[in-house]
C-alpha cells in the first residue's frame, strides 16, 4: 500500500493504536485498551506500517518502541483526534446548544482569579459543558497544546514564545506578591531584609518557571544567593492550604491575594516589593478554530475580565 493512499486509507482505529502502542509499549496492553484482539491489532499495525513505508515500533522481549518516525506518527494521530472530536463537538452543539468538553493548560498565574470565575460564570448558562484543567509549566503544557489534548493555555504569555504555530491574546497584566499567612511573624515587619528573607522556609514555583528566575533575579541584583525552595509546586490548592496552615513564605497572583475568599487568611508580606508579571493570556495553536465549548470559555473569560474591577 503506498503512502499516497495513507489519508484515503487509515482509520480512527489506526491512529489510536499508534497512540496505545507508544503509551503501554506493549501490544497485548494496547488491544485491551482498544478492546480489540491482539491479533487484531498487530495486523492493524503491519497494515500501517506497510502503508507509511517504513518500522513504527521496534518489536522486542519487553514490548514495543516507537522509532523516530512512529514518535512523529504518535504526534500527528493526537492531533488528527483532536480535531475529529472538535468536529464531533461542533455538531453535537448545533444540534443541541449546549454540548461539549473543553481542555485547557493553566500556567501558574492563569488559574488564580480568572478562570475558577469564568468557569462559575458559564455553568449558569452551560451547565453541561464539561471542563478538564491541567496545571503545569509551560515545558509540559505546550507539547500537549501541539498535540491537541489541551484546547489551549491560559497563563503568563512571555512563558509560552509566540511563534508560526502558537498564537496568543493579552487579557491583562498582574503582579506577583510575597505572601504569609495572617499572623505570620514577619507579617509586622515591613523592614525585612532580603538577607533576613532568604533564611526562611519558601514555597516556589519550579526553578525552570520564569516567575521563579524573576524571584532569584531580585536576591540576584543585591549579591545574595536567593533561598533555596522548601517545597516547589505550581498547584494551587498545595500552595494556598500550605501557606494557610505553615509558617511558610510564597509566591501568588495579586487577584489571589485581594480576592475576599482569600484575604482573610493571607497577607502580603510588605517588606517584599511586588513582582511584575508583565502580560496574563492566552495561548492556542495557530490556524485551528477552537471548539464551541472551549470558544465559549474563552468568551466567559473576556466577559470576567470586563466585569472585575480588579483586573
Amino acid at each position: 500500500m503506498k503512502l499516497d493512499r495513507l489519508e484515503r486509507w487509515a482509520t480512527v482505529r489506526h491512529f489510536r493504536l499508534a497512540i496505545a502502542l507508544f503509551e503501554y509499549g506493549s501490544v497485548l496492553h494496547a488491544s485491551r485498551s482498544l478492546n480489540v484482539s491482539q491479533p487484531t491489532a498487530s495486523k492493524l499495525l503491519l497494515d500501517l506500517e506497510d502503508a507509511v513505508g517504513a518500522k513504527l515500533f521496534l518489536r522486542n522481549r519487553r514490548g514495543v518502541t516507537p522509532t523516530e518516525l512512529g514518535r512523529a506518527f504518535v504526534d500527528r494521530s493526537k492531533m488528527v483526534l483532536a480535531q475529529l472530536d472538535h468536529v464531533s463537538q461542533a455538531i453535537s452543539a448545533l444540534g443541541t446548544g449546549h454540548a461539549g468538553r473543553v481542555a485547557i493548560g493553566s500556567l501558574l498565574t492563569g488559574s488564580s482569579y480568572l478562570v475558577p470565575a469564568a468557569i462559575a460564570k458559564l455553568s449558569v448558562s452551560r451547565p453541561d459543558i464539561r471542563i478538564k484543567i491541567i496545571e503545569g509549566v509551560s515545558g509540559e503544557l505546550l507539547p500537549r497544546l501541539v498535540s491537541g489534548e489541551l484546547d489551549f493555555l491560559i497563563g503568563r504569555l512571555s512563558d509560552i514564545s509566540s511563534n508560526a504555530v502558537v498564537t496568543q491574546e493579552a487579557l491583562f497584566n498582574e503582579n506577583a506578591m510575597v505572601v504569609v499567612r495572617k499572623g505570620h511573624p514577619l507579617e509586622q515587619n515591613p523592614h525585612a531584609t532580603l538577607e533576613k528573607l532568604k533564611q526562611e522556609a519558601w514555597i516556589l514555583p519550579p526553578i525552570e518557571t520564569t516567575l521563579r528566575k524573576q524571584f532569584d533575579n531580585t536576591f540576584y541584583h543585591d549579591n545574595i544567593d536567593p533561598p533555596h525552595a522548601t517545597i516547589e509546586t505550581v498547584s494551587f490548592f498545595n500552595i494556598l492550604w500550605l501557606l494557610k496552615k505553615t509558617d511558610l513564605l510564597g509566591i501568588l497572583p495579586q487577584s489571589i491575594v485581594t480576592d475576599i475568599t482569600y484575604s482573610n487568611d493571607l497577607v502580603r508580606l510588605p517588606s517584599f516589593e511586588p513582582l511584575v508579571l508583565e502580560q496574563i493570556g492566552i495561548s492556542r495553536l495557530t490556524g485551528t478554530e477552537l471548539s464551541p465549548a472551549a470558544a465559549a470559555l474563552v468568551e466567559s473569560i473576556r466577559d470576567v475580565m470586563g466585569s472585575s474591577s480588579g483586573m
